[in-house]
Order: C-alpha cells, then sequence, then structure tokens
C-alpha cells in the first residue's frame, strides 16, 4: 500500500515538472517572438498601423508622388513659356532688323535702277557695255537676291512667331490641367470631399493621355527654340554679310561711276580742243581757197585742178567736222546723264518712282482756258470776243483809260 503512494506520487511530481518545463519553454519562446515582432514593428512603422490608416497613407504618397510629378512638368512648361516669350521678342527683333534691311536694300534697287533708265537714254553712239553698266547690273542682281533671302527670312520669322504662340496656348493649358487634377486627387485624400466632389468620366483627361501630350508638346517646344535659335543666327549672320556686301557694290558703282565721267570728260576735252582746231582750219583754207580762186589764171589748169583737189578735201573736212561735233554732243549728252547718274540718291530715287507710278493729278484750282473751237465740247460755253482779244477784260480796259487820264 505504501509502495503504491509512493509511485503515484513520483509520477504525479514528474508529470508537473514537466508541465512546468513546457510551460516555461512555451513562454520563453512567446516572448521571443513577441520581441521578434515588437523589433520588426519598429523596423516597419506601417506594420503597427491599422488596414484603413495604412491604405490611407500609401494613397497619400501615391498622390502627393503624382503631384511632384506635375509639379515637375508644370516647372518646366513654365520655364519653356518663359524662354517662348523671350524668344518671340527676340524674333520680332529679328524681323525688324530684316525689315530694315530690305528697305535699305530697295533705297540702293531703285537707285541703281533709276541710273539704268537713264543711262539708256545716251545717244546711240554710246549705247555700248561699259564697267559702269556691268557694275549697275552686278549691283541690280545682288540687291534682287538679298531681297529674296531677306523676304524668305521675314517668312520664316513670322511662322516661328505664329507657332510659338499656338505652343503658349497648349502649355498653359496643359498647366492647367495638371493643376486641375492635381487638385482633385488632394481632395480625394478627404473622404468627405471626395464625396461631395466627383469629377466627369468625360470631362477628365485620361493621365496617360495628359502625359503623352505633355510629353510631346515639351518635345515640340524644344525643337521650336532651337529653330528660333537657328533663325536668330542666321538673321544676324545674314544682316552682317548683306550690308558688307551691298556697301562693297555701291563702292564699286560708285567707283566705276567716277571713272566713267572722268574718261568723259577727257574724251570731251579732246574732242572741244579738236573741233576748235577743225573750225580754225576750214576757216582759213576757206578764205585762203576764196583768194586763190580769185588769182586764178583762166589758162591755168593745173593750178585750177589742184584748187578743185583742195576743195574737195575741204568738203570732206568740212564732212569730218560735222562728225566730230555730233560725237562732241553726244559725248556731252553722256556726260551730263553720268553726272545725272552720280547726283541720282535715295530721296530722289524714290520721288521718280512715285511720279512715274502715280497718274498726273489735275488740279481743280486751274483755270480752263478754252478756245473757240471747243463750242461743241460738252460742257463748254462760246467765248465772248472780249475775252478772246487781248486785254478784252472789263477790269484792264477801265484801269488803261485811268492810266492815260
Amino acid at each position: 500500500m505504501a509502495e503504491g503512494e509512493e509511485l503515484s506520487y513520483s509520477k504525479w511530481l514528474n508529470e508537473s515538472e514537466r508541465r512546468l518545463h513546457v510551460a516555461k519553454a512555451m513562454t520563453r519562446d512567446l516572448l521571443a517572438s513577441l520581441r521578434e515582432n515588437k523589433l520588426q514593428e519598429a523596423l516597419n512603422p506601417d506594420a503597427g498601423l491599422d488596414q484603413v490608416v495604412r491604405e490611407q497613407k500609401q494613397k497619400k504618397e501615391r498622390v502627393y508622388t503624382q503631384c511632384r510629378q506635375h509639379q515637375n512638368v508644370i516647372d518646366a512648361s513654365y520655364s519653356c513659356i518663359q524662354d517662348l516669350k523671350r524668344a518671340a521678342k527676340r524674333t520680332v527683333d529679328s524681323i525688324t532688323q530684316l525689315t530694315h534691311e530690305k528697305y535699305k536694300g530697295t533705297a540702293n534697287f531703285q537707285v541703281c535702277e533709276l541710273r539704268q533708265e537713264l543711262r539708256a537714254k545716251r545717244p546711240p553712239s554710246e549705247l555700248f557695255k561699259d564697267i559702269l553698266d556691268e557694275a549697275l547690273e552686278q549691283e541690280r542682281q545682288l540687291l534682287l537676291s538679298q531681297r529674296d533671302s531677306l523676304l524668305a527670312l521675314e517668312a520664316e520669322g513670322k511662322a516661328i512667331i505664329d507657332e510659338i504662340e499656338e505652343k503658349q496656348i497648349l502649355l498653359t493649358r496643359n498647366s492647367g490641367e495638371r493643376r486641375v487634377n492635381m487638385h482633385h486627387d488632394i481632395s480625394s485624400l478627404n473622404q468627405k470631399v471626395s464625396m461631395q466632389i466627383k469629377q466627369p468620366e468625360e470631362a477628365a483627361t485620361p493621365k496617360s493621355k495628359l502625359r503623352e501630350e505633355s510629353k510631346q508638346t515639351l518635345e515640340d517646344t524644344y525643337k521650336l527654340l532651337a529653330r528660333y535659335n537657328e533663325h536668330r543666327r542666321k538673321t544676324q549672320e545674314s544682316v552682317e554679310e548683306f550690308r558688307a556686301r551691298r556697301e562693297n557694290a555701291k563702292a564699286r558703282t560708285e567707283a566705276n561711276l567716277t571713272k566713267r565721267v572722268q574718261q568723259l570728260s577727257e574724251r570731251k576735252l579732246e574732242l572741244d580742243t579738236q573741233l576748235r582746231d577743225l573750225i580754225t582750219s576750214i576757216t582759213k583754207a576757206e578764205r585762203e581757197l576764196e583768194s586763190s580762186f580769185r588769182k586764178l589764171s583762166p589758162n591755168d589748169a593745173a593750178k585750177k585742178e589742184k584748187l578743185e583737189s583742195d576743195k574737195d578735201l575741204l568738203e570732206r573736212l568740212r564732212r569730218l567736222k560735222d562728225q566730230v561735233a555730233e560725237d562732241t554732243r553726244h559725248k556731252s549728252a553722256a556726260l551730263e546723264i553720268d553726272n545725272t547718274c552720280k547726283r541720282v540718291n535715295a530721296a530722289k530715287a524714290g520721288e521718280a518712282k512715285l511720279k512715274k507710278e502715280m497718274p498726273p493729278v489735275r488740279s481743280r484750282s486751274c483755270v480752263n482756258f478754252r478756245s473757240n473751237g471747243d463750242k461743241d465740247r460738252p460742257g463748254s460755253s462760246p467765248a465772248s470776243p472780249g475775252a478772246c482779244s487781248p486785254g478784252g477784260s472789263r477790269s484792264l480796259k477801265a484801269g488803261a483809260a485811268v492810266a492815260f487820264q
């Protein structure tokens, strides 16, 4: 009996010790697991949050990430808009420079054209292609080519300005759409606000489409700015180059004009001297031949033949004198025309072109003098005899009567 009770007590004690040991082990494992969970929660703050709070935080981070992307695009668009504004102002300045150069070239072209028109009126013997004609033609071709280039650059500048205005509108609209999306996304963080404000699906722009449009618009804007820079560079270079070439052509024309005037002046002086000598020789020969014919004996056939030969020579000399005189007149006319060309400037050329283009206008204040033959013309009245005769006016007759009293 005592031995059975002892065995039961040992079994009971062992069983209790085992249970305590297991409980301690499980407690140790549980505490270690809890410490590990706590450590992980400390390393990851979101792990300790509720699911609703976690989703709200993730949504907030996602919204603000999108807002940062929107803001980056808005900043880039704003920078592009400012660059486009500066580009528009400088392109307008480039067009102004091109217009000024075009007007300067037009003034030189009018001077060149008027000089060619004046020189076309030279006498037929002077209508040959000299160094001045070549210089004027070269200057004319140069000015025409420059005008075409300036017009092309001016048209390109105007097209760039139109495209700049279109890109500014697109960038401004894109920035506005992104600001609306930012406001809508931020408002969606507040549940109450998100329930009250609902954007219609048809009015909302898909984000992928908006992203593609923004990317394409920015790429086109950068290409447009590159075109503007190229146009600005070409404008500056063209203006400087055209100005230098135009001045060189003008200086060459002026030098050839001065040289041609000098040649004509020297030639005219030589012809004047020769003409005076011819006139003197002819006058002297006429007197001497007349005297010789008076002294000629009727029986002296040899002397008569010689005098007739001298008379023929004098006649040829007279014809030569007429040719020299005509050549002198032609040289004088050509010299006068070239001197007129030398006095031509932009103001005179513009005035001549204006007179040629505008028809003559008869002033209403002009007196309409009519003759007796205009009776049949509509609106005409027969003139009185007193009005047609000199001094037929009554006021003139009265004045004459007072003067002779």
